[in-house]
């Protein structure tokens, strides 16, 4: 698979670079890995930070190491909070952290992740991009703690939010959301100036056969074969491979790969069996533009030509 010309964007003396903070909850659904890997891969991002977020965020850090160690890149990394801003029955922690004893890694301790991100927005103002694959609850307090982090982001990319015609199974599918609702709430009311949300009835369209991921992602790379390796009991237990999370990073780097509408998003924080919920307003003056079409063809080309490249 090869990206056409129009997939390249060159200025007079190199690529035009993006700075990119990731906040994730890797470990678990092998999308996180492949969106990492993607960032590593995609010659025009320049990843100055990692964060994690949700149950034994220091593990799910180790796992961000491992992958980026397999590329000899050395990038910051943070683990962050497993607590939610709203209580919630669940402790999800990251099965596919088993592999660690696979892959040379560091050690991470818990830290102050919303203070890292922030230092790293005031010390760059208006030129990085947070994106933003777990639940909120990173980002929520970031915003809560340090208000002014809203201003000097260039932008925000969220994976998060579900607004299709048909009611979910359950309420947790819509699982950045449900995870930590209050932080969803937060996050979906700021006011960033680019406020994207790469949303589940739009990355549903996204998904294959465990057994065709191969085919997808072919590469005998360590890269690839460590993100095979930490993402293979969620491959084996789930049958499937839904590519939520790399969507919300190609999107930053290839904007046309979807469509997106202005508008509001309200969070439900209250009623137990839509916490989590989110409902859309279209208005030209919005805050929040979600993702309302996607080029799979084109989406699919690019990811397999940056990774396979």
């Amino acid at each position: 698979m090869q990206c056409t010309l129009v997939d390249m964007i060159f200025i007079t003396g190199g690529l035009i670079m993006e700075k990119i903070l990731l906040d994730t909850d890797i470990g678990g659904d092998i999308d996180d890995a492949i969106c990492l890997a993607y960032l590593l891969k995609e010659p025009r991002c320049n990843l100055v930070g990692i964060t994690t977020v949700c149950g034994e965020p220091e593990r799910r850090a180790a796992v961000a190491n491992a992958i980026c160690k397999t590329i000899q890149r050395d990038i910051s990394i943070v683990a962050g909070l497993d607590t939610t801003l709203q209580p919630v029955p669940v402790y999800p922690t990251p099965d596919g952290a088993a592999a660690l004893a696979n892959w040379e890694h560091d050690s991470y301790d818990k830290s102050d992740a919303p203070a890292f991100m922030y230092e790293m927005i005031k010390a760059n103002p208006y030129e990085i991009v947070l994106i933003g694959i777990g639940n909120m609850t990173n980002i929520a307090t970031l915003f809560n703690t340090y208000p002014d982090a809203i201003s000097l982001l260039k932008g925000l990319y969220v994976m998060n939010g579900y607004f299709g015609q048909e009611p979910l199974p359950e309420a947790n599918y819509n699982w950045n959301s449900w995870v930590d609702p209050l932080a969803s709430k937060i996050v979906f009311s700021s006011n960033v100036a680019t406020h994207r949300a790469i949303t589940l009835e739009i990355t549903d369209r996204l998904t294959i056969e465990a057994a065709k991921a191969g085919e997808l992602l072919r590469s005998d790379s360590n890269l690839i074969k460590a993100v095979f390796d930490f993402g293979n009991a969620w491959l084996e237990s789930s049958n499937l491979l839904t590519l939520h999370d790399p969507l919300a990073a190609v999107c930053i780097f290839h904007p046309d790969v979807c469509r997106f509408e202005k508008g509001f998003v309200s969070v439900e924080t209250m009623e137990e069996s839509f916490m989590g919920g989110t409902s859309f307003r279209a208005a030209q003056d919005g805050n929040v533009e979600i993702s309302r079409e996607v080029d799979a063809e084109r989406f699919y080309r690019i990811l397999s030509s940056t990774l396979n490249g």
